[in-house]
């Protein structure tokens, strides 16, 4: 018997009726035993019953106690041995850790041996198995313990990566064969003893059964106890997961990247590769040393998701330095986003999550993928601030001067607007995917309009008189703006039936436009319109009274300044009204560091850096302008200080 492992592995048949043997034996004493009892015997030499039975299962189960036990013993001083032998000086505890993990993982493995192999050819209230497991969680549990340190892993912060994986892969492992084994472990969180050094006693009475009541305790101390060393070699493992990430993410990020441009002219770099590759091999390197079930594996990859999408977050606008880097950044990130999806479908295919864990990954993921998404779009729809410096330098500052409103008959500064976005509009198509280059395209627009409004406030500012207008000939000078926004508007229905998602588009920009110079006919007397109806429909595009109030003052500052007093009182009377059919966007403050926000694209925005800088006399009191100036801070707080910056 106390050869039993081997032989229950060589010779079954062998251990069989070995087994037999010793339970024929039992049965024999009890036999013996009954008969006596009945006869009346009490074992004294003078009735002749001096025969004596030797307690074999008792002495057999205890051999193969000590049998199993051993064998783990053996096994550990063998691969400590080895350890030594083959390990340099300064890589002796790394390499012994390593062997001990190894040693553990086939002692755990054999396990399920003993239960399916050598446990047949025992008689059930052996409990072979029980006597295998309880010998493996003791040896185990203590050379691993000493190898951390102690039960609260003093030395877990010593451990590489790689071994505090290989430990929680460990902890998983042994915790699934323990519970498996003996399902009603798993519920066992409280245990009469702690089973720090002493062997478990797993006899009851006489020796000759096995007390699966403390075998049980026993596996469950163990049990819980490992899952405390795999609570706080997991967090160590996330730890180091987080400063791992951070510092290639710092790298990637950090570092110069590659440009390329494929032979249809598309541009990129390699941030996309260099991103990936470290999360690849990162992802890759955890999933080999965890189990296809780890939640471990889940928290890992969502900390490198998490700390991706800070790291874009944070440097994303590093890459939004000129056109082209607009365009390649729009293509990096749009492929980042594929890039994750990829990953992920990857893993999943690969591994078996709970749902709620595949719930977790899921929102990690979709939220990594959004930034990308998110940001690839702004990525595009930046190229405006690009296309319209020279387009500022060339035709801002003639807009609307005198030789605009005399000499340009045939719209010619903004036939030369509408020509230079056709140039750059053929480069985007050649720069960007067709997708993105609809959303630049409607950045375009947006800022076509917002461009035309802010020099014609302009105008309005750099005009001090109170008593003529700016324009020589008010009349011609409609005129005039007529025929500029015809050429804009037909420019951008042009594009309509390669890109018909613009139709709405072109409606929603040139409203403001249309609004504006139906005001300034309004003022100079050439429209039977009432003000008050335009005013309701700008208030509902800027969404601020006092933004209304500025814009309109402007406006008939502009062609009728002796009335400015008059519409000022005029909007003030309608405030009420202004309020309750377009309020006060409480979510702006927010919507401005938004992702969807692009600067420069909203007439509100424009208004606020004209006017928070402006020193022209207005027809209301210091205090009223002030108090109005001072809101406008607070809301467009980040749209403030950029333009000041830009300034």
């Amino acid at each position: 018997v106390g050869s039993a492992f081997e032989l229950s592995m060589n010779n079954p048949a062998g251990m069989v009726a070995l087994v037999e043997a010793v339970e024929v034996y039992e049965r024999a004493a009890e036999s013996f035993e009954k008969k006596r009892s009945e006869n009346g015997g009490d074992g004294n030499p003078a009735d002749g019953t001096r025969l004596r039975f030797t307690n074999m299962r008792a002495a057999a189960l205890e051999q193969l106690y000590q049998d199993f036990e051993m064998r783990g013993v053996e096994m550990f001083r063998g691969v400590h041995e080895n350890a030594a032998e083959e390990a340099e000086e300064d890589d002796a505890a790394n390499t012994q850790f390593t062997a001990v993990l190894r040693a553990a993982t086939e002692l755990v493995t054999e396990i399920d041996i003993v239960k399916h192999q050598m446990s047949p050819c025992f008689a059930p209230h052996w409990h072979v198995e029980a006597l295998w497991s309880s010998c493996v969680a003791h040896v185990c549990s203590n050379h691993i313990v000493q190898q951390i340190g102690g039960p609260d892993g003093q030395n877990l912060p010593e451990l590489t990566i790689t071994q505090l994986l290989e430990l929680v892969a460990w902890v998983e492992y042994f915790r699934e064969t323990i519970e498996e084994t003996f399902p009603k472990v798993a519920s066992m969180r409280d245990t009469k003893k702690t089973y720090f050094e002493e062997r478990p006693e797993l006899f009851a009475g006489d020796k000759r059964t096995v007390n699966m009541q403390n075998a049980t305790d026993s596996l469950a101390w163990v049990n819980n106890m490992l899952w405390e060393v795999h609570r706080l070699a997991q967090e160590e493992f996330l730890v180091r997961t987080r400063h791992q990430t951070d510092e290639m993410l710092d790298k990637v990020y950090g570092s110069e990247t590659v440009k390329n441009q494929s032979s249809e002219g598309k541009l990129t770099t390699s941030l996309c590769e260099d991103v990936f590759s470290f999360s690849s091999v990162q992802l890759r390197t955890i999933r080999e040393r965890l189990s296809k079930k780890s939640d471990a594996l889940i928290l890992a990859v969502c900390i490198i998701l998490s700390h991706m999408r800070s790291k874009q977050i944070h440097a994303r606008n590093n890459f939004l330095q000129d056109l082209e880097t607009c365009c390649a950044a729009s293509n990096d990130f749009t492929r980042m986003s594929e890039k994750c999806e990829d990953m992920i479908s990857e893993l999943m295919s690969q591994c078996e999550f709970s749902e709620d864990m595949v719930a977790t990954l899921e929102a990690s993921s979709n939220e990594l993928m959004g930034v990308y998404s998110s940001d690839a779009v702004y990525s595009a729809r930046s190229v405006h601030i690009y296309v319209f410096d020279p387009i500022e330098e060339e035709i801002g500052i003639r807009l609307f001067e005198e030789d605009w409103e005399e000499n340009m008959v045939d719209n010619d500064l903004a036939v030369s607007l509408v020509r230079t976005l056709e140039d750059f509009h053929e480069d985007l198509e050649h720069f960007m995917d067709d997708f993105m280059v609809v959303k630049s395209v409607m950045s375009l627009m947006s800022a076509a309009v917002i461009f035309y409004a802010k020099c014609l406030l302009q105008r309005a500012e750099q005009h001090r008189n109170n008593k003529r207008p700016f324009f020589g000939d008010v009349k011609k000078a409609l005129d005039r703006m007529t025929g500029d926004i015809k050429v804009m508007r037909e420019y951008f229905e042009g594009l309509v039936p390669k890109m018909p998602s613009l139709k709405k588009n072109i409606e929603k920009d040139f409203e403001i436009l249309a609004t504006i110079h139906e005001l300034l006919c309004v003022a100079a007397g050439f429209s039977v319109s009432d003000a008050e109806d335009f005013i309701l429909v700008l208030q509902k595009r800027v969404r601020d009274v006092g933004i209304t109030k500025h814009i309109v003052g402007d406006l008939w500052h502009l062609v009728a300044p002796t009335e400015e007093r008059y519409v000022w009182e005029l909007v003030e009377s309608m405030e009420e009204q202004l309020v309750a059919i377009a309020p006060v966007d409480d979510a702006l403050a927010l919507e401005v560091n938004d992702r969807s926000y692009v600067k420069g694209l909203r007439l509100d925005e424009m208004a606020v850096k004209l006017y928070v800088k402006s020193r022209r006399n207005r027809p209301i009191k210091a205090t009223a302008v002030e108090s109005i100036v001072k809101n406008w801070r607070t809301t467009w707080a980040a749209g403030a200080e950029e333009g000041h910056d830009e300034e």
